[in-house]
């Protein structure tokens, strides 16, 4: 009989987190949660910080759970996180200070101030990404604006916000390529850090560590850690520390006829490909191309159930009782195509109330329908497809492909109203599944740096016996395709 492999592995999300084991025994992944816990931004004065002590606490917290359940012994550790956002180290190896997260208003505007120094066109051949407010750069071009060259005088190293944890798990000062592909200062054929981003913004290269790809041993957990945890020296791993990128290791499917698409938070609608795509095309429809393990996610981020997640957490603090289910069953019941909201509006960037977002949307774009909540939980679903039908038609023309299915992963395939909504819009076969997919894809990448697995197509077939996949057919694109352009009408006005 194969050898069990016992590996942690963390997936830290913008609104939660959680520490899954992961048991690996001859060509099957089986995942077990230990622990689950909250996250999200704190604001403080007039910066919006994420709870990097609270969250490294919860992190030991789980090994501590992990060792008093018997798991002493782990073949690995990794953790992986959202990207773009980063902390600063000190000459002493402290972290300075809580990381600030992507939604801080210290970027509004910085747009202009990247477009005066590089060309949007430059930037996207140089780095496979567009001038945006949500990017490392975006960050990083605020600071020295407002502190100038002081901005970085205390700081030693940059690590995104996985390669953080990895730091203060084994002391290894290295950054994923799959987390820097998201800071838009990589070079996205080389793989490598791009000089000439950091000459034209000022920041200084000097506080930038080597690069690291997913699948590589990282180091032995620390001896503090091990003492506080009780966990033995255990190896962490560096893995797709971008959780887009985990969840496309993860996905069972990367055919030439088979469309990528992760629906969390956030949604990525693309494929999974070898060589980057750098033309204009690609550029003036929003596409980037994004680094993953071994292979390039050429794909459009878009808008994914933040504004759903919001208004779940809004109605069920006035109806205690309410589950996510029976939010989606309401929205089942309700009439189709009421209204139609632009999910990637500026209004619903930061949207504490939902519902205060929507009307502000619905006045702006003259719709006179006003609808109760169970009609707006299903405009926000409906929006959301359709933004996902208007992606994959832009993916077919600059690729010059056809798609006839859709491998869909992460927690939106929970929803199986967005599955079967997906399915007839797009008009593709969804093929649904790991639900758990940035996880399983974090886990497979530990056990490719242990040598169990020897590459991405490794994972995939390990994917594959491991998780059962639900089928969803196309069954009713026509009600789709006649209300598509009533949308695309919306979303012209709106902007």
């Amino acid at each position: 009989m194969a050898k069990k492999s016992v590996y942690l592995g963390f997936d830290i999300g913008a609104s939660s987190g959680r520490a899954v084991l992961g048991v690996l025994e001859g060509e099957k992944l089986t995942l077990k949660e230990i622990k689950r816990f909250s996250n999200g931004p704190v604001q403080l004065d007039d910066t919006l910080y994420w709870d990097f002590l609270s969250l490294w606490q919860a992190v030991i917290k789980s090994m501590e759970i992990c060792s008093k359940a018997g798991y002493m012994r782990l073949d690995g550790i990794g953790v992986d996180t959202w990207g773009v956002d980063f902390g600063l180290i000190g000459a002493n190896g402290q972290l300075l200070s809580n990381p600030v997260c992507y939604r801080d208003s210290r970027t509004e505007g910085i747009e202009k101030t990247i477009a005066k120094k590089i060309s949007e066109k430059e930037l996207y051949r140089l780095t496979g990404l567009g001038i945006g407010r949500v990017s490392t750069l975006a960050q990083l071009a605020a600071m020295v604006k407002c502190d100038g060259k002081n901005a970085f005088s205390s700081a030693k190293s940059l690590l995104m916000i996985p390669d953080l944890f990895r730091y203060f798990l084994c002391g290894q000062k290295g950054v994923d390529i799959t987390a820097a592909g998201s800071s838009a200062m990589t070079d996205v054929n080389s793989r490598k850090w791009c000089p000439k981003i950091f000459r034209q913004f000022g920041i200084p290269m000097r506080m930038m560590p080597q690069l690291v790809e997913p699948g590589t041993p990282a180091g032995r957990l620390l001896p503090q850690v091990c003492r506080q945890t009780g966990i033995k020296a255990a190896n962490v791993a560096v893995v797709a520390g971008h959780d887009t990128l985990s969840a496309a290791a993860a996905a069972p499917i990367a055919d030439d006829d088979c469309a990528f698409l992760s629906c969390g938070t956030w949604s990525v609608l693309g494929i999974i490909t070898d060589k980057p795509v750098l033309t204009e095309d690609a550029r003036i429809n929003g596409f980037v191309n994004e680094l993953g393990v071994e292979s390039v996610l050429f794909a459009k981020n878009m808008m994914g159930l933040y504004l759903f997640e919001n208004l779940y957490r809004c109605l069920k603090q006035e109806t205690p009782g309410l589950t996510y289910e029976r939010m989606v069953a309401n929205a089942a019941k309700a009439k189709p195509f009421e209204i139609f909201l632009d999910i990637g509006s500026p209004i619903f960037f930061v949207s504490e109330d939902p519902r205060v977002s929507v009307e502000t949307f619905l006045k702006q774009t003259r719709q006179k329908v006003r609808p109760d909540c169970a009609g707006i939980t299903r405009a926000i679903l409906e929006s959301l497809v359709f933004s996902y039908k208007a992606a994959m038609g832009d993916l077919e023309w600059i690729t010059g492909r056809k798609f006839s299915k859709i491998s869909m992963a992460g927690g939106g395939i929970r929803n199986e109203l967005l599955c079967r909504m997906t399915a007839d819009a797009v008009g593709c076969e969804v093929i649904a599944g790991p639900a758990e997919a940035t996880i399983a894809g974090n886990i497979a990448a530990q056990a490719m740096a242990a040598g169990k697995l020897k590459n991405a197509a490794d994972i995939r077939l390990l994917i594959r016996n491991s998780f059962k996949l639900k089928k969803y057919k196309r069954t009713a694109t026509v009600a789709w395709d006649k209300n598509f352009d009533r949308y695309q009408k919306i979303i012209s006005f709106n902007k």
